[in-house]
């Protein structure tokens, strides 16, 4: 492979198959990093150019939406007979991406797993509703559909409103910064090992995966969440009026109530009676009352700017046209303007993050129907073959074995990245504060282990087991000149470090990325921060919830002529876990290549216009807008969530044409009309089980599913198929419990025919123990002896306890999150349904495990 420092994928060749957001998102981001991307289309064109921006938007519209999807790429147009010419485009390929459904390769008479026969360093990419194998296979679904069925609108809304969906397509984006990640893993491997393999992304799964936190609470201690009760918590980001939009504030373990004291200038924030989120839930008015009387007088980006710069949790709901003029993504170029065929100048979301050595970019435009076929079909074949590792080094463990990471980060989005690198293969060594505890430890760590916090409660959080799951820990005070240097120590022989400081606190320490590489050329360091490290908001502190609100997702979600709504779950971190691993993964590959490392400036706030481009096209291209839809699918013509029989037990039902519509109406016996049909489905509904509604529906044709919670989810047939929930054996008494695996099934086996996915990565084990391989790291690894080690510890440069020995929570108060909704069920014997579980799966499982896994 030659070297550019200017292409992150120099000589990467991509093949896109299929029809979809997702299969079209994923490929268009690894064009942006410099891959050669081969667009396949029927001579009509994909239907994304006639129909992507949902069923009421404008040809203009779609237009945009297409170039959106598919810049960086080249168009070939094939038909059925065609196969031949296709199979010499996949024998071509390094990375296959496929959406399944009409357009795929066997739509094309071409059978992939063929071609990853004839040459195993190929990495094939499937990417389906439910995944290729299972009860759910072939079936499909739409957005609302998929976020019923994975778990998150149960846990999305208010206990008084049914679940909520999150607004626009969020499952198709998600699923394409899944699969990207994932293709980019396995062609590592590919490169390393020699071997490739066939990674089948369901989208189901990368929705349901964003429980991560969330199944936590049944997993470890019985508890099913609720949705958010009506009158919650004002400081949990919940959007508040303000004179001219709404905000939100959050507290954490680091910014407690009473610092609002000093930024409103009001003493009563710091009364007993809000000082807990339980105790604010059961005050809730009273506080939300006391917030309107200083925010009803005030801006909401002034607000904003405000409190971020005294160092609150803040944010703003911000509209599209408030993004698209927006000062922090113009400094960062996070938007650019580009013409289409439709529409003059228009400006999109073009970069996801910044690279130190090989920025990203759009070369070209999104090609017209065919307009390379001719091109790319006469140089087939004459590609030269890939560099392939040599047999002494073969790396079969998965794409990152034999690679260490340093871990600095806390809480979710980073933590999780280095969580997922470790399921594929890497060291990862957890750097923890002796003097502070990571907040999934403490203040964000309940539940415990059978809401029993224990005498090392530092260690029993449920939350902390999950994040941050196969890792070591070694505690490093990196204020000290001691635990920099140890830190320096450890760069020499590491891969990747991880951060998610702001910017200036590195700079303090002098541990930037110019000074860790002066130690190792060769690393490649993720810095994740809440806004990016350069921009006017560079300084601000951020989390998900108050994110969420300022990206633009809080605008777009909420009750159909309601107020803007958050999401159930911390949607921002997922978006910049899984836009770091493909953006660490890149990297990893140019360094095989090239043997240089480079800093990755990873802003999560630049990452949620990205997920909404259908509301930064409305804003500009006339054809329609985007207003809260409330559980109506963007794609459909009728659409919703009815209540079952049982109390609070959901259905979701999609019609998308006129044949689909007589189907409900027979199902139903109503006249079909749309002032009828909603008030005729939710009377159905009513009559029947959850269950026998949508096996009612779905056998009528319909696009259905149930609004599940986490329970349900452990449960699932077609989850529990595909080993979605991985079991790890805790200490007695816990014995084995469920734990959120991957949203893809990875099988590098070429005589595999059924995909059990052997070989693939696996969660090695739950999360580590304070400090608990200090001794491993800092004695055998860097020849410390034990007398240099216990000077350190006495220092209180290590540490093998916390300092903050004082427990901060008791356990959770179950009678009160019950009564307020937050909790919607509580099973003391769910010991014995998880047991019964886990022995079945896991005696499942062992019969498909490689023996890396065994």
């Amino acid at each position: 492979m030659e070297s550019n420092p200017t292409s992150l994928l120099l000589d990467l060749r991509v093949v896109e198959i299929g029809s979809g957001i997702d299969g079209a998102f994923a490929a268009r981001l690894l064009g942006d990093m410099g891959a050669d991307v081969v667009k396949v289309e029927p001579p009509e064109g994909d239907p994304l150019r006639r129909n992507g921006i949902g069923r009421n938007g404008s040809a203009a519209q779609a237009d945009v939406l297409f170039e959106y999807l598919n810049w960086n790429k080249s168009s070939v147009a094939l038909t059925p007979g065609d196969a031949d010419q296709l199979t010499q485009l996949v024998d071509d390929a390094d990375i296959v991406i496929e959406r399944s459904g009409p357009l795929d390769a066997r739509a094309f008479g071409v059978d992939l797993n063929a071609a990853r026969k004839r040459r195993p360093e190929l990495v094939v990419v499937t990417i389906s509703d439910f995944g290729t194998g299972g009860p759910y296979k072939g079936r499909i679904a739409d957005d609302l559909v998929l976020h019923a069925m994975s778990g998150i609108m149960q846990i999305s809304g208010t206990t008084d409103q049914p679940p909520l969906k999150p607004g626009l397509r969020q499952s198709r984006y998600g699923a394409g910064l899944n699969a990207a990640y994932a293709a980019l893993a396995a062609r590592l491997q590919s490169v390393r090992s020699g071997r490739g393999a066939l990674v089948d992304v369901s989208v189901l799964e990368c929705l349901a995966s964003q429980l991560v936190l969330n199944e936590a609470h049944y997993a470890f201690m019985g508890a099913v969440q609720g949705r958010r009760p009506r009158d919650q918590d004002p400081l949990a980001g919940e959007p508040l009026p303000c004179a001219d939009g709404w905000v939100s504030l959050q507290t954490s373990g680091l910014l407690g109530v009473e610092r609002l004291v000093e930024l409103f200038d009001d003493s009563r924030f710091e009364e007993w009676r809000f000082a807990t989120a339980e105790r604010r839930t059961q005050n809730a008015v009273e506080l939300r009352s006391i917030l309107l009387e200083h925010l009803r007088k005030r801006s909401g980006a002034e607000f904003f700017v405000e409190a971020s710069t005294k160092g609150y949790l803040s944010g703003f709901v911000q509209t599209a046209e408030d993004l698209l003029d927006c000062p922090q993504l113009r400094a960062r170029d996070a938007l650019q303007g580009i013409a289409t065929t439709s529409a003059n100048e228009v400006f999109l979301p073009a970069r996801l993050a910044a690279y130190s050595a090989t920025p990203t970019e759009i070369r070209k435009p999104a090609p017209t129907i065919g307009q390379h076929t001719e091109q790319v079909l006469a140089t087939a074949g004459m590609r030269p073959s890939v560099r392939t590792a040599t047999p002494d080094n073969p790396h079969e463990d998965g794409p990152f074995s034999g690679m260490r990471v340093l871990d600095l980060s806390t809480v979710f989005a980073v933590p999780y990245m280095g969580a997922l690198m470790a399921d594929l293969g890497a060291d990862v060594l957890k750097v923890e504060a002796p003097g502070r505890l990571d907040q999934t430890r403490t203040t964000f760590g309940r539940p415990y282990f059978d809401n029993d916090p224990g005498t090392d409660w530092w260690n029993r959080s449920a939350t902390f087991q999950v994040v941050n799951r196969g890792k070591r820990s070694i505690t490093l005070d990196l204020r000290a000149e001691a635990g920099r240097q140890i830190l320096l120590d450890l760069v020499r022989d590491c891969d990747v470090v991880l951060d998610n400081y702001t910017p200036r606190v590195l700079r303090g320490w002098n541990l930037t990325y110019e000074r860790l590489r002066e130690v190792n050329p060769r690393l490649v360091m993720l810095s994740n921060t809440g806004y990016g490290s350069t921009g006017p908001w560079a300084s601000f502190r951020a989390q998900g919830t108050t994110l969420e609100a300022t990206m633009g997702l809080t605008e777009q979600t909420g009750y159909t002529n309601g107020p803007p709504s958050k999401f159930g779950q911390s949607y921002p971190d997922f978006l910049a876990c899984w836009a770091g691993l493909g953006a660490i993964t890149a990297a990893l590959l140019h360094r095989e290549s090239t043997g240089n490392g480079q800093w990755i400036d990873l802003g999560m706030y630049q990452l949620g216009a990205a997920v909404i481009p259908e509301a930064l096209i409305a804003a500009q291209v006339p054809g329609s807008s985007t207003p809260r839809l409330g559980n109506h699918d963007v794609d459909s013509i009728f659409s919703g969530v009815f209540e079952s029989s049982d109390s609070d037990r959901w259905v979701a039902l999609s019609v998308h044409d006129e044949t689909q519509r007589s189907a409900l109406s027979a199902l139903i016996d109503s006249d079909g009309t749309s002032k009828r049909l909603e008030v005729d489905v939710e009377k159905w509904c009513r009559q029947r089980t959850r269950e026998e509604a949508v096996d009612a529906l779905l056998s009528a044709g319909l696009l259905a599913g149930p609004v599940n919670d986490a329970r349900d989810l452990l449960h699932d047939p077609q989850l529990r198929f595909r080993g979605f929930y991985e079991w790890i054996d805790f200490a007695p008494p816990l014995g084995a419990r469920p734990i959120i695996g991957r949203p893809y099934r990875w099988d590098s086996n070429l005589d595999s025919s059924d995909n059990t996915a052997e070989g693939g990565p696996r969660i090695g084990a739950g999360g580590p123990r304070y400090g608990a391989d200090n001794r491993a790291v800092l004695g055998r690894g860097l020849g410390l002896g034990d007398e240099e080690i216990a000077g350190l510890e006495a220092a209180g440069v290590i540490a093998f306890k916390p300092a903050q020995h004082q427990h901060p929570h008791g356990p959770m108060d179950l009678a009160a999150l019950l009564a307020s909704g937050e909790l919607s069920a509580y099973d003391p014997g769910y010991t014995e349904d998880v047991r019964s579980l886990g022995e079945h799966d896991q005696a499942a499982s062992q019969r498909h495990r490689s023996p890396r896994q065994t």
